[in-house]
Protein backbone atom coordinates (compact mmCIF):
# COMPACT_ATOMS: atom_id res chain seq x y z
CA UNK A 1 0.00 0.00 0.00
CA UNK A 2 1.87 3.00 1.34
CA UNK A 3 5.35 1.86 0.24
CA UNK A 4 4.09 1.25 -3.31
CA UNK A 5 2.59 4.75 -3.41
CA UNK A 6 5.84 6.33 -2.18
CA UNK A 7 7.87 4.46 -4.83
CA UNK A 8 5.34 5.43 -7.50
CA UNK A 9 5.68 9.11 -6.56
CA UNK A 10 9.49 8.84 -6.60
CA UNK A 11 9.40 7.39 -10.13
CA UNK A 12 6.94 10.06 -11.29
CA UNK A 13 9.27 12.72 -9.90
CA UNK A 14 12.13 11.23 -11.94
CA UNK A 15 10.03 11.99 -15.05
CA UNK A 16 9.71 15.62 -13.94
CA UNK A 17 6.13 15.24 -12.73
CA UNK A 18 5.17 17.52 -9.85
CA UNK A 19 1.77 15.83 -9.53
CA UNK A 20 0.87 12.16 -9.81
CA UNK A 21 -2.44 10.29 -9.95
CA UNK A 22 -2.82 6.74 -8.67
CA UNK A 23 -6.06 4.88 -9.26
CA UNK A 24 -5.65 2.95 -6.02
CA UNK A 25 -5.89 6.00 -3.78
CA UNK A 26 -7.00 9.02 -5.82
CA UNK A 27 -10.61 7.94 -6.33
CA UNK A 28 -13.02 8.63 -3.50
CA UNK A 29 -15.08 5.45 -3.58
CA UNK A 30 -17.40 6.83 -0.86
CA UNK A 31 -18.70 9.41 -3.34
CA UNK A 32 -20.79 7.81 -6.10
CA UNK A 33 -20.53 10.99 -8.18
CA UNK A 34 -16.73 11.09 -7.98
CA UNK A 35 -16.47 7.35 -8.60
CA UNK A 36 -18.63 7.56 -11.72
CA UNK A 37 -16.67 10.52 -13.07
CA UNK A 38 -13.40 8.68 -12.50
CA UNK A 39 -14.61 5.50 -14.22
CA UNK A 40 -15.95 7.41 -17.20
CA UNK A 41 -12.82 9.60 -17.47
CA UNK A 42 -10.06 7.10 -16.70
CA UNK A 43 -9.19 6.25 -20.31
CA UNK A 44 -8.81 9.95 -21.12
CA UNK A 45 -6.67 10.50 -18.02
CA UNK A 46 -4.33 7.68 -19.05
CA UNK A 47 -4.28 8.98 -22.65
CA UNK A 48 -3.42 12.53 -21.58
CA UNK A 49 -0.84 11.54 -18.93
CA UNK A 50 2.76 12.68 -19.35
CA UNK A 51 3.73 9.07 -18.57
CA UNK A 52 1.89 6.04 -17.26
CA UNK A 53 3.88 4.04 -14.71
CA UNK A 54 3.06 0.36 -14.28
CA UNK A 55 4.52 -1.78 -11.52
CA UNK A 56 4.82 -5.46 -12.45
CA UNK A 57 5.48 -6.96 -9.02
CA UNK A 58 5.69 -10.57 -10.28
CA UNK A 59 8.14 -9.81 -13.09
CA UNK A 60 11.94 -9.89 -12.99
CA UNK A 61 12.67 -9.46 -16.73
CA UNK A 62 11.12 -9.49 -20.19
CA UNK A 63 11.42 -13.29 -20.14
CA UNK A 64 8.78 -13.75 -17.42
CA UNK A 65 6.61 -10.71 -18.12
CA UNK A 66 3.83 -12.95 -19.49
CA UNK A 67 3.35 -14.49 -16.02
CA UNK A 68 2.61 -11.22 -14.22
CA UNK A 69 -0.82 -10.93 -12.57
CA UNK A 70 -1.05 -7.36 -13.91
CA UNK A 71 -2.04 -8.81 -17.30
CA UNK A 72 -5.01 -10.67 -15.80
CA UNK A 73 -6.72 -7.64 -14.27
CA UNK A 74 -9.65 -6.03 -16.08
CA UNK A 75 -8.78 -2.43 -15.31
CA UNK A 76 -5.17 -2.69 -16.54
CA UNK A 77 -6.25 -3.25 -20.15
CA UNK A 78 -7.02 0.45 -20.63
CA UNK A 79 -3.94 1.32 -18.58
CA UNK A 80 -1.91 -0.62 -21.16
CA UNK A 81 -3.67 0.68 -24.28
CA UNK A 82 -4.50 4.33 -23.56
CA UNK A 83 -1.16 6.04 -22.79
CA UNK A 84 1.20 7.16 -25.52
CA UNK A 85 4.13 6.96 -23.10
CA UNK A 86 4.56 4.12 -20.62
CA UNK A 87 7.24 2.99 -18.23
CA UNK A 88 7.27 -0.49 -16.70
CA UNK A 89 8.96 -1.28 -13.41
CA UNK A 90 9.53 -4.85 -12.30
CA UNK A 91 10.10 -6.42 -8.88
CA UNK A 92 11.70 -4.04 -6.35
CA UNK A 93 10.90 -1.10 -8.64
CA UNK A 94 13.69 -1.83 -11.09
CA UNK A 95 13.09 -0.38 -14.59
CA UNK A 96 12.27 -3.04 -17.17
CA UNK A 97 14.44 -1.21 -19.71
CA UNK A 98 16.68 1.84 -19.84
CA UNK A 99 14.26 3.54 -22.26
CA UNK A 100 12.17 6.52 -21.18
CA UNK A 101 9.16 5.14 -23.07
CA UNK A 102 8.79 1.36 -23.10
CA UNK A 103 6.17 1.66 -25.86
CA UNK A 104 9.06 2.55 -28.17
CA UNK A 105 11.04 -0.56 -27.24
CA UNK A 106 10.15 -3.24 -29.80
CA UNK A 107 11.47 -6.09 -27.63
CA UNK A 108 9.11 -5.06 -24.81
CA UNK A 109 6.21 -4.54 -27.21
CA UNK A 110 6.76 -7.97 -28.79
CA UNK A 111 6.78 -9.59 -25.33
CA UNK A 112 3.59 -7.73 -24.39
CA UNK A 113 1.94 -8.74 -27.65
CA UNK A 114 2.75 -12.39 -26.96
CA UNK A 115 1.48 -12.10 -23.37
CA UNK A 116 -1.79 -10.36 -24.27
CA UNK A 117 -2.39 -11.42 -27.89
CA UNK A 118 -2.87 -7.74 -28.71
CA UNK A 119 -1.28 -6.69 -32.03
CA UNK A 120 1.81 -4.47 -31.80
CA UNK A 121 0.13 -1.57 -33.58
CA UNK A 122 -2.72 -1.54 -31.06
CA UNK A 123 -0.31 -1.72 -28.12
CA UNK A 124 1.60 1.27 -29.42
CA UNK A 125 -1.08 3.38 -31.15
CA UNK A 126 -4.47 2.24 -29.84
CA UNK A 127 -7.55 4.15 -30.98
CA UNK A 128 -10.71 3.69 -28.91
CA UNK A 129 -14.03 3.04 -30.58
CA UNK A 130 -16.47 0.40 -31.73
CA UNK A 131 -14.38 -0.98 -34.57
CA UNK A 132 -13.02 -4.54 -34.16
CA UNK A 133 -15.40 -5.19 -31.26
CA UNK A 134 -14.87 -8.96 -31.38
CA UNK A 135 -11.09 -8.60 -31.16
CA UNK A 136 -11.25 -6.16 -28.22
CA UNK A 137 -13.66 -8.47 -26.39
CA UNK A 138 -11.14 -11.28 -26.87
CA UNK A 139 -8.43 -9.15 -25.25
CA UNK A 140 -10.73 -8.52 -22.28
CA UNK A 141 -12.05 -12.09 -22.01
CA UNK A 142 -9.05 -13.45 -20.10
CA UNK A 143 -9.09 -10.65 -17.52
CA UNK A 144 -10.94 -10.58 -14.22
CA UNK A 145 -12.33 -7.93 -11.93
CA UNK A 146 -13.25 -7.97 -8.25
CA UNK A 147 -16.75 -6.62 -8.88
CA UNK A 148 -18.85 -8.14 -11.67
CA UNK A 149 -19.93 -4.70 -12.93
CA UNK A 150 -16.31 -3.73 -13.54
CA UNK A 151 -16.11 -6.25 -16.39
CA UNK A 152 -18.25 -3.72 -18.29
CA UNK A 153 -17.11 -0.47 -16.68
CA UNK A 154 -13.43 -1.17 -17.39
CA UNK A 155 -14.25 -1.27 -21.12
CA UNK A 156 -16.16 2.04 -21.39
CA UNK A 157 -13.08 3.98 -22.55
CA UNK A 158 -11.79 1.22 -24.82
CA UNK A 159 -15.04 1.25 -26.80
CA UNK A 160 -15.51 5.01 -26.35
CA UNK A 161 -19.10 4.62 -25.23
CA UNK A 162 -21.08 6.39 -22.55
CA UNK A 163 -23.10 4.61 -19.91
CA UNK A 164 -24.13 5.25 -16.34
CA UNK A 165 -22.26 3.49 -13.56
CA UNK A 166 -24.59 1.64 -11.18
CA UNK A 167 -22.89 -0.73 -8.76
CA UNK A 168 -25.28 -3.40 -7.60
CA UNK A 169 -26.69 -4.12 -11.06
CA UNK A 170 -24.49 -7.20 -11.49
CA UNK A 171 -24.30 -8.77 -14.98
CA UNK A 172 -26.79 -6.24 -16.32
CA UNK A 173 -23.86 -3.80 -16.62
CA UNK A 174 -22.35 -5.96 -19.38
CA UNK A 175 -25.68 -6.11 -21.24
CA UNK A 176 -25.89 -2.33 -21.08
CA UNK A 177 -22.32 -2.08 -22.38
CA UNK A 178 -23.22 -4.30 -25.32
CA UNK A 179 -26.29 -2.17 -25.99
CA UNK A 180 -24.16 1.01 -26.00
CA UNK A 181 -21.66 -0.62 -28.37
CA UNK A 182 -24.40 -1.84 -30.74
CA UNK A 183 -25.82 1.69 -30.95
CA UNK A 184 -22.46 2.96 -32.27
CA UNK A 185 -21.29 -0.11 -34.20
CA UNK A 186 -21.97 -1.22 -37.76
CA UNK A 187 -20.11 -4.56 -37.59
CA UNK A 188 -22.29 -7.68 -37.75
CA UNK A 189 -19.47 -9.71 -36.13
CA UNK A 190 -20.44 -8.24 -32.78
CA UNK A 191 -23.00 -11.05 -32.58
CA UNK A 192 -20.45 -13.78 -33.37
CA UNK A 193 -19.83 -15.02 -29.82
CA UNK A 194 -21.39 -17.66 -27.66
CA UNK A 195 -20.69 -19.75 -24.59
CA UNK A 196 -19.26 -19.08 -21.18
CA UNK A 197 -16.60 -16.46 -20.64
CA UNK A 198 -12.99 -17.55 -20.63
Amino acid sequence: GYEKLVKFCEKASEFGCRLAWSDTCCINKDSSTELEEAIRSMFKWYRDAHVCIAYLSDTTSIDDIHEDVWFTRGWTLQELLAPWRMKFYVRNWQPLTSDLNDKENMEVMAALSRATRIPLDDLRHFQPGTHNVHEKMMWASTRTTTRIEDVAYSLIGIFDVSMMVAYGEGKRAFYRLMEAIIHKCDEWQIFAWAGTSS
